[in-house]
């Protein structure tokens, strides 16, 4: 098994549901940080979802439901589990906002919004509540129709948390994992990188990729790139 560079300023972290099977892929595999999916379903069982993380050393962050609104629910596992960040879509009404970023504000902890249709959605959210971005790249080559390394570079530069997949303009390979396009992201890795970026990169691949097997197979292409950067400084 490859070791994991602690001190790299890019922590690989993969996109899961808060299940034991797909948690205990993900530490077999050696990933050291989760971004969990949520939906308003399973914050039903809160309890059990803490319960089950807690029995990782993962760094956690949260994707928050877009089906639903329940911010205290939310609250109760982001208070538990104490993640580095929580993601949001532009899904809510104004008076929805005003108390999602009350809470979360009094809670001190650290809100971004995905870009969805354009790199410029999140800013409306940046201006009014001081929030951050999550630089979601696949969405980002669909606005441009392909990837523009200066867009990229101006999308990363205010972010705080990077969504990326396998995906390039015109592919097949939507919500695949980062490794299968390795030329490809290496060359967007290298940009992450050029903009000082520091966080997690989280690879969101669909269901049918959420393996053990895919996730090793992640974890060495970034190991790998990671040795190759450490080598060209």
């Amino acid at each position: 098994m490859c070791s994991v560079m602690s001190d790299h300023p890019l922590t690989l972290a993969v996109k899961i549901a808060p299940e034991v099977e797909l948690l205990e892929a993900a530490s077999r595999a050696g990933l050291q940080a989760v971004e969990l999916f949520l939906s308003c379903g399973m914050l039903e069982d809160r309890r059990g979802i803490v319960k089950r993380c807690r029995s990782y050393p993962f760094r956690y962050a949260i994707h928050s439901p877009n089906d639903g609104y329940e911010p205290m629910n939310l609250a109760e596992i982001v208070d538990a589990l104490n993640p580095e960040v929580i993601v949001f879509h532009n899904v809510y009404w104004e008076d929805e906002w005003d108390e999602i970023f009350r809470i979360f504000s009094e809670m001190k902890k650290r809100v971004c919004i995905e870009n969805i249709f354009s790199d410029n959605e999140p800013l409306k959210f940046m201006r009014r509540y001081g929030c951050g971005k999550c630089a979601d790249i696949e969405h980002l080559q669909l606005q441009c129709a392909g990837l523009y390394e200066e867009a990229l570079r101006l999308a990363v530069r205010d972010a705080i948390h990077i969504h990326l997949t396998g995906y390039f303009f015109g592919s097949d390979r939507w919500h695949s994992h980062i490794h299968h396009s390795p030329e490809h992201n290496r060359r967007i890795l290298d940009a992450i990188m050029e903009t000082g970026y520091s966080g997690l990169v989280v690879s969101e691949a669909r269901a049918a990729l959420q393996t053990h097997d895919e996730f090793c197979r992640l974890r060495y292409f970034f190991t790998e790139w990671q040795k190759i950067h450490r080598d060209a400084r």
